[in-house]
């Protein structure tokens, strides 16, 4: 299995080309283990923590795409537009680069940096607001 830093270079397809040789793998090793034929045990966790890395890069890219989405700019420039939006993570900047295309232009790019501490329990959220992933964007 690849490092994070792999992983996160990787096309959205790959990752789920993978998830889905992962699962098959998965099968294949319970079914093993049913019949007693299986003699690595410890191989049905690591292929279980392959298949949870995998959906963690796939869901932080999506969330980052949500994020800069909300912003009210770039939400405003994407209205009525038929777009596509990837994210790659950068990490110079710690932070996903997420680009919004429609067609062959670029109508916005985003910088998001979804480490940032959010408040946790219902009275600490009311009290304080949350703080701003949307480090820096630019509408063009």
């Amino acid at each position: 299995m690849a490092n994070i830093v792999e992983l996160r270079g990787l096309s959205n397809e790959k990752l789920e080309e993978m998830i889905e040789g992962n699962r098959e793998e998965m099968f294949n090793l319970r079914f093993q283990k049913a019949s007693s034929r299986l003699n690595n045990t410890t191989r049905i966790k690591e292929v279980r923590r392959e298949v949870a890395q995998l959906n963690t890069v796939l869901a932080n890219r999506q969330l980052a795409i949500e994020e800069a989405a909300a912003q009210s700019e770039i939400a405003a420039a994407l209205a009525g537009r038929d777009y596509t939006a990837t994210a790659t993570y950068v990490y110079e900047d710690q932070g996903f680069h997420v680009e919004f295309t429609d067609g062959s232009n670029t109508v916005a790019t985003a910088l998001v940096n979804l480490s940032k501490k959010q408040p946790s329990g219902r009275r600490a959220r009311a009290a304080k607001a949350a703080p701003e992933r949307v480090v820096r964007y630019e509408v063009k």
